[in-house]
């Protein structure tokens, strides 16, 4: 399948990262949704999804986040958000979500918000 989102994965000793590149849509989100679910299945429940590099996001991009999310925090994780467009940013605002999701302007930030617990 040729897809224009494009996920890399950073496994640490506790926290996985999910770099973004491209375009999230309805085409490609099972990629995501399947990245997630690789870095759960594996024991991750300190989740960084980095949007760097991510032109766009799709409503089947946040519904995959919103679907993931309770879950994770379930057991105790959590799923956080860094590197935001201002663009990006606007829809998780509009939408009501900067309150339900940690979100940082850096990457290095978000590491440090989970060694403070």
């Amino acid at each position: 399948m040729v897809t224009n989102l494009k996920i890399e994965i950073e496994k640490g000793k506790e926290v996985a990262i999910i770099n973004l590149k491209g375009l999230l849509d309805a085409h490609n989100s099972t990629l995501f949704s399947d990245a997630l679910k690789e870095v759960v299945n594996e024991g991750f429940l300190r989740v960084v999804v980095n949007f760097k590099n991510l032109q766009y996001l799709g409503s089947s991009g946040l519904e995959i986040l919103l679907g993931k999310i309770q879950a994770i925090r379930n057991k105790g994780g959590d799923i956080v958000l860094c590197e935001m467009s201002p663009k990006i940013y606007k829809v998780f605002d509009l939408l009501g979500l900067t309150n339900y999701f940690k979100i940082f302007k850096s990457e290095e930030e978000t590491l440090k918000s989970f060694e403070n617990g």
